[in-house]
């Protein structure tokens, strides 16, 4: 009998994260189900005997994420791909929940939010701080908590399940993006479908590792790389440009107006710091770590709009490409 759920773990290697997803697969209470690994190397592949699961394993030297999953979602039968991340941990009844859903609501793709490990340390929370802020992930930064259930029209591919036939509709993800991937892939469904449900349910969360500050700040240009690479791109997506866009216009009044700039930076910095003080107000307990916020979200929006404006010099690829092989490596220490 053919499987309901394939899912599909692209890694690097086999390592304490991908061990600690798959503890929490072999906890979840609804068993119909196969697990698909995409490894770089069939190195410590011993370490998954101890797991009673039905795990299949492909080996893709030097494939990007969106290769790994197409290939392991095309390779084997099943219903739905239900994709999550190697540094991620899905919930008890992550497939209970999803399923129920999916049957009542008669939909055909489903996810949920993406919440933060209790053990991350300081850096890693100010990541994720960064990613519930307005001014950094915009009007997307639901995904990013409990927030309440609706029809949107993205999710992450850390957290999502999709009937087959209509992921490969659309012919999977874009096996040429190393960063931006799932993005990329919605707005081509959307495109394609353009009454197509997508549901986000807070019942069908994930833990998911968040990035040290550093690397967070990287994502975030790569993600300002690809802005205008979706003929879907909506003006929503702009938003976060807003403070890179805010500094850009203050320093050009520093040209044409400079006796009159600096009161203008210092009313426009105090005005924007208080905006997302008062944002951070919602999430943050530690009042030194509001502080900090002040600064961290606007140079993570900052990092983004430098993407955008690296977009326009034509070098997205040669960028994105070697970003993510840097990360790769230090992902392998």
């Amino acid at each position: 009998m053919m499987s309901k759920f394939n899912i599909v773990i692209p890694s690097i290697t086999i390592d304490s994260r991908l061990i600690r997803c798959l503890n929490g697969i072999v906890n979840l209470d609804y068993k119909n189900f196969f697990v698909t690994l995409v490894l770089d190397s069939n190195k410590k592949i011993h370490l998954l005997k101890k797991f009673k699961l039905n795990i299949k394993i492909l080996i893709l030297n030097k494939a990007n994420m969106s290769t790994k999953r197409n290939k392991a979602s095309k390779k084997f039968e099943s219903k739905y791909l239900a994709f999550i991340d190697s540094d991620a941990c899905p919930s008890k009844r992550w497939l209970t929940n999803a399923i129920a859903e999916i049957n009542s609501k008669k939909i055909k793709i489903i996810g949920g939010p993406n919440l933060p490990f209790k053990n991350q340390n300081y850096w890693q929370k100010i990541s994720y701080y960064c990613k519930r802020s307005f001014f950094v992930t915009a009007n997307y930064n639901f995904i990013n908590y409990m927030s309440k259930n609706r029809y949107c029209d993205l999710l992450h591919s850390s957290n999502f399940i999709i009937e087959k036939k209509t992921y490969f509709s659309v012919k999977g993800m874009d096996e040429s993006r190393f960063i931006g991937e799932d993005h990329d892939f919605f707005f081509r469904l959307n495109e394609k479908y353009k009454k197509i449900k997508i549901y986000f349910s807070k019942k069908v969360y994930v833990y998911h590792e968040d990035r040290d500050y550093k690397y967070f700040l990287l994502q975030r240009f790569c993600y300002g790389l690809n802005i205008f690479t979706s003929k879907n791109t909506k003006l929503k997506r702009f938003f976060a440009c807003i403070p890179f866009l805010t500094i850009c216009f203050l320093l050009s009044s520093f040209v044409i107006i400079p006796k009159t700039s600096l009161p203008i930076f210092i009313f426009i910095s105090f005005f924007l710091s208080i905006l997302i003080f008062l944002e951070v107000n919602k999430y943050v307990k530690d009042f030194s770590t509001k502080l900090i916020m002040i600064l961290a979200i606007p140079l993570a929006s900052l990092f983004y709009g430098l993407g955008t404006l690296f977009y326009f010099f034509g070098v997205r690829n040669l960028i994105e490409k070697k970003i993510y092989r840097n990360i790769k490596k230090d992902l392998k220490k």
